[in-house]
């Protein structure tokens, strides 16, 4: 029955932080295309504003799936091992979301950069899918080529608190 709780208490915890992580993900794109109006231009049905925007969430997801595992079993911690690993999870999701977070933005901000014959803000404005795509490449090849390092952080901090 324990084993039942914690695994509801865990879908919860990934339900809401979920839309936490929508939230955080669509933030760091209005961040990043300040002269944009990202609500106004999906209104619109702009799909180079929507790819992006739905990479990024799926990109930061794919950093912070490996922090939904919390490993218990070197842990003695008798029953309140439940509240340890809701406590672990949530300090795990944290800190992953802060550093995806970080990665994407960072990245996003390098490729500008890097690319300064291209104004990826006025053709995503125009919605040119292949702008779009292009930073969808961005954005997803991030977050995979990331979140190995996020999981073994995110263990590492979390095994030296708990």
């Amino acid at each position: 029955m324990d084993q039942l709780l914690l695994g509801l208490a865990q879908l919860l915890i990934a339900i809401v932080l979920g839309a936490i992580v929508a939230f955080l993900s669509f933030s760091l794109f209005q961040w990043f295309t300040r002269e944009l109006d990202e609500w106004e231009e999906l209104r619109r049905g702009n799909p180079a504003i929507g790819t992006v925007l739905g990479t990024m969430l799926v990109s930061v997801a794919l950093v912070l799936r490996p922090a939904l595992a919390v490993e218990t079993q070197t842990w003695d911690a008798g029953h309140q091992v439940y509240v340890q690993t809701l406590l672990a999870e949530a300090l795990q999701v944290a800190i992953g979301l802060f550093l995806a977070v970080l990665a994407i933005g960072l990245a996003l901000l390098i490729f500008a950069a890097l690319t300064r014959g291209l104004d990826e803000i006025e053709e995503l404005k125009n919605g040119n899918l292949a702008v779009g795509g292009l930073l969808a490449g961005v954005v997803l090849g991030v977050g995979i080529m990331v979140s190995q390092a996020v999981s073994q952080l995110v263990a590492t901090v979390s095994s030296l608190i708990f």
